[in-house]
């Protein structure tokens, strides 16, 4: 049985999203000792010798959406983060991990999920490394709805259930203005959190079933206004913003812990070379 990353590539005109995926797939490799395969709109772009293989999709329609650099800085870019649906059919391997190209692996806690004989797992708790912040929206998709599920980071294996699965969030996004409605989502893009979230909802007959697996651990995110300071092994530093304090931040340092580093434009200087910062 083949087991192997994918991670989706797609440019936008702020950010290099290859050049993330490039790094995380080093650090896949490194501590999950599993190969790394990328979809991208852009395959020429994709450098030789990293991925297992490069799977070429078209760009489909995409919106706009601020993209925060720290607590004082945001700009309007492309949203190209809506052909996770496709993974199914996309992905070469019969168990597969889908991970961000921001979600940085610094431990071998994940190889757990490839033991199991589990359909689908998933992340359902998550942690902020910041500790006052309300985590009320990573709880529900909203304060009154269904549970929250990360689709940042998911493993699958190929299953006629699992292959229903990603045909009905296909279905949930191709019918996005219905599904918001229906459940009270404020966001007006499509997310693939609320689309998993409502799938999952559905496959679980609307109760508390046992379609998905928590995956291994929790998921530990940082926002866009944090900054990530510096990667060494399996330590990571960052700033995290102070309460009612705009402009300053707390230095927290982590180890052996993976971490979903939504700063993207920190992550990217700190690849080229710099700080976070």
């Amino acid at each position: 049985m083949s087991i192997g990353t994918v991670i989706f590539a797609q440019n936008n005109t702020g950010i290099d999203y290859i050049k993330l995926a490039t790094f995380t797939a080093q650090r896949v490799q490194k501590f999950l000792e599993i190969p790394v395969s990328v979809v991208t709109d852009t395959a020429d772009l994709i450098p030789s010798g990293i991925f297992d293989q490069i799977i070429e999709i078209p760009t489909e329609n995409c919106s706009h959406r601020p993209f925060h650099d720290g607590m004082m800085t945001s700009k309007s870019f492309e949203w190209k983060n809506v052909s996770r649906n496709q993974v199914y059919n996309l992905t070469p391997y019969d168990t597969t991990l889908v991970i961000d190209s921001d979600f940085i692996i610094s431990s071998d806690r994940l190889k757990q999920a490839f033991s199991r004989d589990v359909l689908f797992q998933i992340y359902k708790t998550s942690v902020d490394l910041c500790d006052w912040r309300d985590t009320l929206s990573y709880k529900r998709i909203n304060q009154y709805s269904v549970p929250f599920y990360w689709a940042t980071t998911f493993v699958f294996q190929k299953h006629p259930i699992v292959e229903a699965f990603f045909d009905l969030v296909s279905y949930i996004k191709h019918n996005w203005l219905y599904f918001k409605t229906l459940y009270s989502i404020d966001s007006e893009i499509f997310r693939n959190d609320y689309a998993f979230s409502i799938a999952i909802h559905i496959m679980n007959g609307k109760t508390n079933g046992e379609f998905t697996t928590d995956l291994p651990g929790n998921m530990c995110y940082i926002l866009e206004q944090d900054f990530l300071i510096d990667i060494k092994d399996s330590a990571m530093s960052f700033l995290i913003q102070k309460q009612n304090r705009k402009g300053e931040y707390l230095a927290v340092k982590t180890s052996d812990i993976d971490v979903h580093v939504m700063n993207k434009h920190s992550l990217s200087r700190f690849i080229d070379g710099g700080s976070g910062v």
